[in-house]
């Protein structure tokens, strides 16, 4: 129709725009939660106040308790019956199985790029890895914000919809646990050398490199959390 095709000028019409999209209540107060659990506002075993929360966020109680049920599902936050909400404190145990299933989860995703040689996402996955270069001095938040983009960005190369969807609970615990971790990193530097190395493995192809430097990145990050 000559309505969708713009006009005289080549300006686009309005049946060219992309359509907004406007986040819910819910989802913003989720958002923000969640950020304060990432960066230690709320700690370990704290427990969420509903009614002090809505008169911070200035919200009502309702958006509140269902961003509350979005992050109890996302493993950030429990439930406990006549005492209310806290923040998941993960034990040895816990951090052992995350990073198991972080292991075989972006070990498949290092296999399958390896495979393709997808040239865009190696190339995206070598410039973060430069930002984590370039971060290495900075705030530590910001630090292990780039490095799990790095590791969501390999699972997302994989392009299977199903490992992305189970990567992103683990990407969540996770950057809850390195909140934490800074006291053991004496040297920064390491990551950097840690993820290239795993790019080189996808980039040359080889197999059994990529399983044994991803297990190895996962298996130190175990032993830190757990010291």
């Amino acid at each position: 129709m000559p309505g969708d095709v713009g006009d005289a000028a080549g300006r686009p019409s309005a049946g060219q725009l992309a359509p907004l999209r406007i986040e819910s209540t819910p989802s913003l107060v989720a958002d923000r939660i969640r950020m304060g659990i990432f960066d230690g506002t709320f700690p370990p075993d704290g427990q969420l106040n509903e009614v002090e929360l809505a008169r911070s966020l200035g919200v009502s109680r309702g958006p509140i308790r269902e961003a509350f049920q979005r992050l109890i599902q996302d493993g950030l936050l429990r439930s406990e019956r006549n005492r209310g909400v806290f923040v998941v404190a993960l034990d040895a145990d816990s951090v052992q199985d995350v990073y198991f299933v972080r292991s075989v989860i972006e070990t498949a995703a290092a296999l399958r790029l390896a495979k393709s040689q997808d040239a865009a996402a190696i190339s995206g996955l070598e410039q973060i890895v430069s930002a984590i270069g370039r971060s290495v001095d900075g705030e530590w938040s910001e630090l292990v914000a780039i490095d799990l983009e790095f590791h969501r960005s390999l699972v997302a190369a994989s392009s299977s919809p199903r490992l992305i969807r189970t990567f992103e609970p683990m990407y969540a615990e996770t950057r809850m646990l390195l909140a934490h971790m800074e006291i053991h990193y004496e040297r920064r530097a390491d990551l950097v050398d840690e993820h290239q190395a795993i790019v080189e493995a996808i980039q040359a192809g080889d197999r059994k490199l990529i399983d044994r430097l991803v297990h190895g990145h996962m298996s130190d990050s175990v032993a830190k959390l757990v010291r």
